[in-house]
């Protein structure tokens, strides 16, 4: 009977499984059926999931979805060759030249990104990663262009600047072979009251000191870059000073006047651009220019006259923070503020906002240390690489992950890297997306991925977006007629722009005629529906819905966006969304598609068992299985590991850890077809996902133990990375034999003097107390002998004088 009933329930649940299993693959395929036939544009069908095809036959029956997947459409009659697909995916590596450093005779060899141009197409819901390198190139051209304040309180430091004529081309040569200099001065504008207006000052504004000078101006283009020192140096010293009312000078118009006149200044297309700016007084910005009557906006355009004046100082007023910003960007140039200490916190305020693009450094009272500052201005700007694109403004999204150079080293979401030396390699992936369609036809983008301080070398990413079809294009005349406003596109008609409804004879800014069409955007079948189900407008019988809702009448939610790359169920790859739910394609499962069924990630190196045979694979991860009869719990990322049995995978990684000690191995340890990574990281503190591993070996006598953790790599060449955290080295074994046993014979004696002195003092306490008690019972006993013996007279006899008895002082 026990068998019977055993078999009995074996084969119900059998049945019960395979029922459960044809009801699912049921249910999948009809959320894949309607992921298709709501759509009824050619364009959003094929855009709809990967699946769906739309059928462009204009005989094509009316009573079906044109839209649907292929078999069913030729079943439904539709034939081949009038069956629209979606275009063939497009991926081309354009241009692609190896990273080369500056030649000495060309600025065009130079290549600092690879590759340069690449050409691939993208349709909705779908991500690609760009994976592109980039490495600083050595001996990089240099245009530094000294832009400085020739107020009279600046005198001094030009003269300092012309002393060191010698020193400054040794320092320039150690930054890099080919550097131009360029020189500029700036004052304020020579308008009240900004500068005094009388005649006699006007003409020498020094006359309050007793000395003759310039006239005041905005901004001098002295000298144009140049690989001649001696020539700057002469420029520099010819060069005379001025002066003005206020303490706060021109700075932003000589700014916006040097970046602009590049073709004056000289500037070279391949370059790194630095202005480096010398003052010890405020700045002036925009709406200070208006107190002088200069009322203009900065037109952010190059004024200069033949003499290299600007000449519209008294027209435009000061630039903006702001204006500054785009220009540096725009021309890529950087600025070093080499200002006096009583003004630092203002230009420190100012880097704030022109971070990106500016350095401040404290400049010494009469400049001495100027070549100092363009040393550390220089090698902190060139530490800095931060990519930047021009994709923000269109439908395309792009994120960037970067190693910053660090080899083997985890990507980590970032544009921005600093600490960047010559010679380092830079590992960049750019995953760029398409989260819907901006419009249903074929469009073609290009983005620019560039250094945002040099801007010179590129990618260029030429994308197809995909989201129309091949037939909207062709013109369908003579077979089937069309209504008014209305035309042929891929076999149904279209109304004409500016016209909506079943007939196209709605038009869009007809109020009357939108509201007679609202009852099409209500629900059938469903109690008090209301148009577009309150989550969207209805628009000439259309539901146009809110973010978050989507669906014919709006009824359904959007899916959930994966975890992974936060696209709605996972992406195209993955599955779609079909009205709040996601319909995932074979091989993924899940709210968002987020579970793959394969395995893979669950079988650590060097086995063969899915979770070690101690779990299970769930979402590509294992879960363990709780603690068996023996009472042993397994952990770790494939349940490798308990705590009272000897964990495998530190095993097989220990001849990884040896050849990264022993230095005889490359940054990649390969064992079987198995990749690992070492890194050492002293005293880091592990992560909860990270395991702990000990390798102990001898190192010049000594016993040395390292602690190492491991974990499932993150890169799809690296199966596991180690990181060493702790090395603890200590005596051979004889020795520790030898040291313990003079330490316990230590302790042996120090714990029996301890006693002996104890119990010595416990026996002198002892004798005190037993002395006390007998002094103390011998004088009770005198005390009661007095009371008790009638016979005992006292010795000592006592007598008193009468008070009244005459005494003398002598009887006291």
């Amino acid at each position: 009977m026990f068998w019977r009933f055993f078999v009995i329930t074996l084969f119900n649940l059998c049945i019960i499984s395979i029922v459960g299993y044809v009801d699912g693959q049921v249910q999948q395929q009809l959320l894949n059926k309607l992921a298709c036939i709501e759509h009824e544009e050619c364009g959003a069908c094929l855009s709809a999931a990967s699946h769906c095809r739309w059928c462009a036959d204009p005989y094509y029956s009316s009573s079906v979805p044109r839209c649907n997947d292929d078999e069913t459409l030729v079943a439904d009659g539709c034939a081949q060759n009038m069956i629209q697909r979606p275009y063939k995916p497009i991926w081309d590596v354009a241009e692609n030249h190896t990273l080369q450093d500056m030649a000495p005779d060309s600025h065009e060899a130079v290549v600092q990104i690879q590759p340069q141009k690449i050409t691939f197409s993208l349709k909705p819901r779908e991500s690609k990663k760009i994976k592109f390198s980039y490495r600083p190139a050595k001996n990089y051209p240099l245009d530094l262009y000294y832009l400085m304040d020739l107020t009279w309180s600046m005198k001094d430091d030009k003269e300092t600047l012309v002393s060191l004529r010698d020193d400054l081309p040794s320092l320039l040569k150690n930054l890099t072979d080919n550097f131009r200099l360029g020189f500029g001065s700036f004052a304020d504008k020579p308008i009240m009251p900004f500068t005094s207006v009388d005649p006699r000052r006007l003409a020498n504004p020094c006359a309050v000191e007793e000395e003759a000078c310039e006239a005041t101006y905005s901004y001098k283009h002295h000298l144009s870059l140049t690989n001649q020192v001696n020539e700057f140096i002469k420029k520099v010293n010819s060069s005379s000073v001025t002066a003005n009312l206020d303490n706060a000078e021109a700075q932003l118009d000589a700014l916006v006047q040097a970046i602009t006149c590049d073709k004056e200044v000289g500037w070279s297309p391949h370059s790194r651009k630095i202005i480096i700016l010398l003052s010890d007084g405020l700045l002036h910005t925009a709406g200070d220019g208006k107190l002088g009557g200069a009322s203009m906006k900065n037109d952010e355009n190059c004024h200069l006259d033949k003499n290299g004046y600007y000449s519209e100082a008294g027209i435009y007023d000061y630039p903006s923070i702001a204006q500054v910003y785009r220009l540096l960007d725009k021309y890529k140039v950087n600025v070093i503020f080499a200002v006096t200490e009583n003004v630092k916190s203002h230009y420190d305020s100012l880097h704030e906002l022109l971070i990106d693009f500016t350095y401040v450094a404290k400049l010494e009272s009469d400049s001495s240390n100027i070549l100092k500052l363009v040393k550390m201005g220089y090698e902190d700007i060139v530490s800095v690489v931060n990519f930047e694109d021009d994709a923000t403004a269109g439908p395309i999204k792009v994120k960037y992950f970067t190693d910053c150079g660090v080899k083997g080293g985890s990507m980590v979401e970032a544009t921005r890297c600093t600490g960047v030396e010559y010679g380092m390699t830079l590992n960049y992936e750019a995953h760029v997306s398409l989260e819907s369609c901006p419009e249903y036809k074929k469009s073609h983008h290009t983005i620019t991925i560039s250094e945002s301080q040099l801007g010179q070398d590129s990618l260029t990413l030429e994308v197809e977006v995909h989201c129309g079809c091949e037939c909207e294009g062709n013109v369908q005349q003579g077979m089937v007629l069309c209504p008014a406003n209305s035309h042929l596109v891929c076999g149904v008609c279209q109304c004409n722009k500016g016209w909506s409804g079943p007939y196209c004879n709605c038009s869009i800014e007809d109020e009357a005629a939108s509201a007679a069409l609202s009852a099409q955007c209500r629900e059938p079948n469903v109690t008090r529906a209301i148009p577009c189900s309150g989550s969207g407008e209805c628009i000439c019988g259309k539901c146009e819905c809110d973010p978050g809702s989507n669906g014919r009448y709006c009824q359904c939610k959007s899916c959930q966006k994966s975890r992974i790359n936060n696209v709605e169920c996972g992406g195209i790859e993955r599955g779609v969304c079909v009205c709040g739910e996601c319909a995932c394609v074979r091989g993924w499962s899940g709210d968002s598609c987020d579970c793959t069924d394969s395995t893979d990630t669950c079988v650590a190196p060097a086995s063969e068992e899915v979770c070690s045979g101690h779990g299970e694979c769930v979402c590509g991860r294992c879960q363990c299985y709780k603690a068996n009869q023996a009472g042993t719990a397994y952990s770790g990322a494939f349940c490798e590991t308990c705590a009272t049995c000897e964990n495998p995978l530190c095993a097989n990684a220990e001849p990884c850890i040896l050849c990264h000690l022993n230095s005889s191995c490359t940054d990649v340890c390969t064992i079987g077809n198995v990749n690992y990574t070492v890194t050492k990281n002293m005293n880091e503190a592990p992560n909860n996902d990270d395991i702990s591993c000990i390798l102990r070996q001898e190192e010049d006598g000594l016993n040395c133990e390292y602690r190492y953790t491991y974990r499932a790599g993150i890169k799809s060449m690296i199966a596991m990375e180690m990181v060493i955290t702790a090395k603890q080295c200590t005596q051979p074994t004889s020795a520790q034999i030898m040291t313990t046993a003079l330490i316990t014979m230590a302790c042996v004696i120090a714990a029996g003097l301890i006693v002996i002195l104890g119990v010595k003092s416990a026996q002198v306490v002892s004798d005190r107390r037993a002395y006390a008690k007998f002094v103390q019972e011998a004088q009770e006993s005198r005390k009661h002998m007095q009371e008790l013996n009638p016979l005992y007279k006292s010795p000592i006899s006592e007598f008193r004088l009468p008070e009244s008895y005459p005494r003398d002082r002598h009887d006291m």
